[in-house]
């Protein structure tokens, strides 16, 4: 082979491997100078000063399963939580046709614990996807936390934050 087609497979390859871990969140761009992160799904959805004595809520993780998105919601203030309303949106896919929502409701969540809730089953397709999470209990500031993923017939792969 000659040198030209060995380099120029070289570059393709670094450069796919390099868009493959922008795209799952392992390389940041930050005032374009990029960084690495050993844990993309690291966040604090609120970064809001808290009261003593009252519940806060953040997203923990989510995660793409078989047709649905499982979330970690976590109670980190200094009281509980009780009915907090979470809803799951999640819009996307090949011609946009992907447009879901689950909603439901957490009677109690204590301080310092997390729950885990599960979409309803996403509709078969292929395509990026826009995820948005929005928790709330009576009395407080809705958190709202946006991921992208991507559907890939039956499996939701690649959610990141």
């Amino acid at each position: 082979m000659k040198k030209r087609t060995i380099a120029g497979i070289i570059i393709i390859i670094v450069l796919l491997l390099l868009g493959g871990l922008y795209w799952l969140g392992y390389l940041r761009f930050e005032n374009y100078v990029p960084s690495f992160t050993t844990n993309p799904g690291d966040s604090s959805s609120d970064t809001s000063p808290t009261t003593q004595g009252s519940p806060k809520l953040t997203i923990d993780s989510m995660r793409g399963r078989l047709n649905k998105i499982s979330v970690v919601i976590k109670n980190v203030g200094d009281a509980d939580a009780t009915s907090v309303d979470w809803s799951v949106a999640v819009t996307g896919g090949f011609l946009k046709r992907i447009d879901s929502l689950s909603t439901g409701t957490i009677s109690t969540l204590t301080e310092e614990s997390t729950a885990t809730v599960i979409t309803d089953r996403i509709p078969i397709g292929i395509g990026r996807l826009q995820i948005t999470v929005t928790v709330e209990y009576p009395g407080g500031e809705p958190v709202t936390q946006t991921a992208r993923g991507f559907k890939l017939f039956f499996f939701v792969v690649g959610v990141r934050i």
